[in-house]
């Protein structure tokens, strides 16, 4: 993926002129969704978390996803006793906007709902506007899935990635957890060298029978992918901390992955006239994985190809739906001050 974004709220009210009691964010994902109501008098936020968003998981296809965010909005809206009129602005960051049609056609399901003043995009822009106060910067997403984007101070936007294996991701849940079932099966099967990860996932599925390894695994994906995918990702953390080669080489090509995808970002958009530039790292393997050695290898690689440009690089430990938020309040009163609540109302939180 890497065609050209640009600002593309839907023409209708005008944004900040007429002010209405509400602003609406969504991060849609392929695990799960937040959709966030701020109450723009009281400074209050009311958090909805759902499951998957993303068209491409859905049985349903897009007709599912209308489905379901007709209900999610309904209920936040009811939850605060408003209605569709009372939103000024909303944003939809959602996994599954990664080329013009399947921005066009989710267009078309938000306009169903008759919301006419939105920001559509996919979900790696809400990093950047989540984890820097500039508002521009670069997001990488290492989640259920893989993305990179980009804002740059002229806000022409940028997406890498996130199309699977034609966009050759090598980043998040749908590729470590195949990667790390694929290393024990090549050294049971095929030759290749031993990783810890056999011993672990051995003892974690309860596989007696290099021959029965296969049948298990596939019947705990298939009846709880998201149990197994997240315990699978945990084993391979662990093991690269006993220093394992093989699950350690994972990492690594994981970091190698972004490093190009933000490389190609420093190369396509203009960041020429800044000092510093921030790069974000979001999503729960990211966050949460238990290894570093993604990130460092991401910093290496940078260091070495733009080494002309001082790269703040940090971790965003609060829910992408932030930026949602923030983005739909850019342009209304004091934007440090909106930043800093909007934060703060996070720690209200445990997601």
């Amino acid at each position: 993926m890497g065609f050209i974004y640009f600002l593309y709220s839907q023409q209708g009210k005008e944004f900040g002129t007429c002010m209405k009691k509400y602003v609406l964010g969504v991060d849609g994902g392929g695990t799960k969704t937040h959709c966030a109501l701020y109450d723009m008098e009281t400074g209050k936020i009311d958090l909805l978390e759902l499951g998957p968003t993303n068209h491409e998981n859905l049985l349903g296809g897009y007709e599912e996803l209308r489905i379901i965010l007709g209900r999610m909005l309904n209920d936040i809206l009811t939850r605060s006793d408003a209605t569709f009129d009372d939103l000024q602005m909303c944003v939809f960051g959602m996994g599954g906007v990664d080329t013009r049609k399947q921005h066009e056609n989710i267009s078309t399901i938000i306009r169903g709902f008759g919301i006419n003043n939105f920001i559509l995009c996919n979900d790696a822009f809400l990093g950047i506007k989540a984890g820097c106060r500039n508002g521009y910067g670069i997001c990488a997403i290492n989640g259920s899935g893989f993305s990179v984007a980009g804002i740059d101070p002229n806000g022409k936007m940028l997406q890498i990635g996130g199309q699977g294996q034609y966009t050759g991701d090598k980043g998040g849940g749908y590729y470590l957890v195949p990667a790390a079932v694929r290393s024990v099966y090549n050294y049971l099967f095929k030759g290749s060298d031993k990783t810890l990860m056999v011993d672990v996932l051995f003892n974690e599925l309860g596989v007696t029978s290099k021959y029965d390894f296969m049948d298990i695994i596939t019947e705990k994906l298939q009846n709880n992918q998201k149990e197994y995918y997240q315990r699978i990702s945990k084993i391979l953390y662990e093991t690269a901390n006993y220093g394992d080669k093989i699950a350690l080489q994972i990492l690594q090509k994981t970091g190698e992955e972004y490093a190009k995808c933000i490389g190609a970002i420093l190369r396509e958009l203009d960041f020429k006239s800044k000092n510093k530039i921030e790069i974000i790292l979001a999503g729960s393997q990211f966050v949460r994985g238990e290894n570093p050695r993604t990130k460092e290898r991401i910093i290496e690689m940078l260091k070495i190809t733009n080494s002309s440009i001082d790269i703040d690089i940090k971790l965003l430990h609060y829910p992408c739906v932030t930026g949602a938020l923030l983005w739909a309040l850019e342009g209304i009163g004091d934007g440090e001050i909106l930043y800093k609540r909007i934060i703060e109302k996070w720690e209200a939180y445990n997601v």
